[in-house]
Formats: C-alpha cells, structure tokens, sequence
C-alpha cells in the first residue's frame, strides 16, 4: 500500500510493508523485520545513547545483537566481515522506518544503510539515514527530550594556568567517567617518565579513552627515540604528525612534528598540553556534536557568545587559529579555516546542551541536539 512520512498505522499494517515469508527480530525494545518486498524497523519513541530509535533528524540508531541475516539485509555482507562495515551492493529493497506511538507506528521515511559495528562476528549496532529528513515537530514526537542528573562543571578552568595537574584531574573525573577496563601499571621500559604525564598515565588505567580515540599518546613501551633525543610518544591518527618531548626536563617541553610546518613547540610544556590533550580528545569523541566546517564571523559569534574561552594560546592542531570554549557540559573549538570561513566542532556531555544551539540559524552538518 502507498505510505508517506507522518502516517499513522497499526503495527500490524506497518509490519505487511515487508510482504510475505517474514523473519522478524527482537531487539532492544525495536522489531526488525525481513520480508520478501521490504525490511521494516519499527522502534520505541525514546532517547539514549544504545537505545534502537531515532537518533538526530538525519540519522537513525540500531542496537542489537543481530542475527546474521539482519547484517546481510542491511550490508550486503555477513558479520564475519570486519569491526566496522559500510554498505557494499546493499539489498535494493527498500527498508522503512517507524516509531510506536501511543496513538500507532508513525512512518518516518526510508533509511539508508551508513555503518555497522560488529564484535565477534556479529553485527551489534548500525547507523541509518533517514530519508527524508525529519522536521523538528516530528523529531520531537519520536525521540522525547530529557534532561540530565548533572553536567560537568568549570571547576578546572580556574586551574589551568596556576595549577595544570589539578585541572586536569578534574576535568577527567567530571568528563570520562572511570571503566571496569584496567590497563595495568604502565611500565617505564628504561625510560624516565615526566611526573605530569605520569600523572596523566594513571589517571587513564582505568579510562583507555583517555589515551586518545582521535589522536594518540602511546604507553612507555611504544615510544620510540627520535632526533636531537627527543622522544616520540603520540601521534595523529592518520600519520600527520608526532608529538616529542625532551626528557631533561621534569615539566618538559612538548613539540610538534606536522609535515606541512616541520618541527615546533606547543605552547604550553607537558602538564599544560596534557589538559589540552584531554579537553580536545573528549570534545572529539563526544556522544552529542555539533558540526559545521562553512561558518562565517557571524555565526561563530553567535555560537560562542554564551561560552566562555579557555584561557590558552591557539591549539596547533590543524593550524594556529584553533581555540576552545565551554559551558557546563560543552566543550567547543574553532578553527579558521581562511577565507573568511570557520569550522566548529562542538562535544556535549548530553543533547539538551546542544539544544539552544538548534534555533539560531546555523548551516550544521551534524547536529545532535
């Protein structure tokens, strides 16, 4: 039967989209149905962050684990395929979205295959596109707004030029909650480890984000001598660059080794670039973002007008111009991109930190509030 977004139906009639010599799966509160004509993914109107539903206007979540015929449905390859898998000759028949109301399942639209994560060969979750892309009203309706129990606060920002390992301990403790994971005593394999980035090394035994998910430091083992007897010990994540440090020092400095700028120090020595380090990997790898690389003058004062600025000299990475600002909760960088054009990267702790952000204007190209 013709359907469009914003119909109502009874699951029953949403579950008949998929046609005949149906295998249906229940997972995570969501009913995935395989059919001759159609798949059909009908979800609970709800939010979180591994929660099946709705995720932003454009993108909608799937948390399993899945059977293997769901994998080759939605992906055209079966879970033995690697960690992370892309659609490749996906199946042509379409798949429909819907989310239970009290009132029946509202028709989304189509969605559109983009990622899948699996874990011993098994698909365990999945990103949609939804097509098309959904109003605010609706967005409301199917993904109920929360509120959190607490955000982290400022409290290390007083810290961060007169006492940088105190703010950095605060900052960890209120942004990257500790895991069940212990990564063990990081041995120091004959080399001497600054106090600060032992400090640092403790603080993420038992939080492995905190090593870097986009860029990295490397534990002792992994460093590696370098010129001048400077010691390598991070890297980007793409081969970009490599941070070094002197090790004649006890708050040493740090430098930058970037092929387009060659070899040069950060601005702050270890205990300061090691706040910023964790300040930029959290805001990186944040749940809730909020994305733009076209932003004029304009809007970059409009975004950062109810934020305050961190008080450091520009981030080096991807240029001199990066600088950050933050809110309870939020932690927001810009970066000239010349050309009278900024980007903007925003992490939130929770989306209704990003909410504000929603009505005033902004070209994003992500935006999760």
């Amino acid at each position: 039967m013709p359907v469009t977004p914003n119909d109502i139906m009874t699951e029953s009639a949403a579950i008949r989209l998929a046609g005949d010599d149906l295998v249906v799966h229940e997972a995570d509160g969501a009913s995935v149905v395989l059919g001759r004509d159609a798949s059909v993914i009908i979800a609970n109107a709800r939010d979180g962050l591994d929660v099946t539903g709705v995720w932003s206007s454009q993108e909608f979540h799937l948390h399993g684990p899945f059977a293997e015929d769901v994998g080759v449905r939605l992906f055209g390859h079966s879970p033995t395929s690697p960690r992370w898998g892309r659609a490749e000759q996906r199946d042509v028949r379409p798949i429909h979205l819907l989310a239970r109301l009290p009132t029946g399942c509202l028709y989304l639209g189509f969605g559109k295959p983009a990622q899948g994560h699996y874990s011993d060969g098994v698909l365990f979750s999945a990103a949609l596109m939804i097509d098309p892309e959904l109003t605010g009203d609706v967005l409301d309706r199917v993904r109920p707004s929360t509120e959190p129990a607490a955000l982290p606060d400022l409290t290390w920002l007083a810290n961060v030029r007169s006492a940088p390992a105190t703010a950095l301990r605060q900052f960890v403790e209120g942004w990257v909650p500790a895991t069940a994971e212990d990564l063990g005593e990081f041995a120091a394999s004959g080399w001497t480890v600054p106090e600060p980035l032992a400090a640092f090394y403790r603080l993420a035994r038992r939080r492995p984000a905190l090593l870097g998910q986009q860029n990295f430091l490397r534990r002792p083992e992994k460093w590696r001598l370098a010129h001048n007897g400077l010691i390598e010990f991070g890297h980007e994540n793409q081969g970009g660059f490599v941070w070094l440090f002197d090790p004649s020092d006890d708050d040493p400095a740090v430098l930058i080794d970037q092929d387009d700028y060659g070899l040069r120090p950060e601005h702050e020595r270890m205990s300061g670039f090691l706040v910023k380090f964790a300040v930029y990997e959290t805001m990186m790898n944040a749940h809730y973002l909020a994305l733009s690389n076209e932003l004029g003058a304009e809007h970059v004062e409009l975004v950062t007008a109810g934020l305050t600025p961190v008080p450091w000299e520009p981030w080096r990475w991807p240029n001199d111009s990066t600088r950050f600002f933050v809110a309870p909760g939020l932690i927001a960088e810009v970066t000239d991109s010349w050309h009278g054009e900024f980007s903007v990267w925003i992490g939130a702790a929770h989306r209704s930190v990003l909410r504000p952000l929603g009505g005033l204007g902004i070209p994003w190209r992500r935006f999760d509030g």
